[in-house]
């Protein structure tokens, strides 16, 4: 599964994501540990969503706009982040 999202930067500047998850092999036999990868790829994505909602408050988003960006309210962004 491939996600990608491509933004403008305030500059105009293209800002490219992309979260890549391959799952090889006969996986059906092990599905734990399937589950343990894709958590611990969860606990990559989620340290470094971490620093870019960091990042964003000190340039002066909003959490109204970090919010809306993760498709969520700005008091459930504020709670989840705001302790980071």
């Amino acid at each position: 599964m491939i996600a990608t999202t491509e933004h403008e930067d305030q500059d105009g500047t293209p800002v490219h994501v992309k979260v890549t998850v391959g799952i090889s092999g006969d996986w059906r036999a092990e599905p734990i540990k399937v589950i343990t990868g894709i958590t611990e790829g969860i606990r990559s994505l989620d340290s470094t969503l971490a620093e870019a909602v960091r990042l964003a408050r000190k340039q002066g988003v909003t959490w109204a706009e970090i919010g809306s960006a993760l498709g969520v309210s700005r008091q459930a962004a504020w709670e989840r982040f705001s302790v980071d």
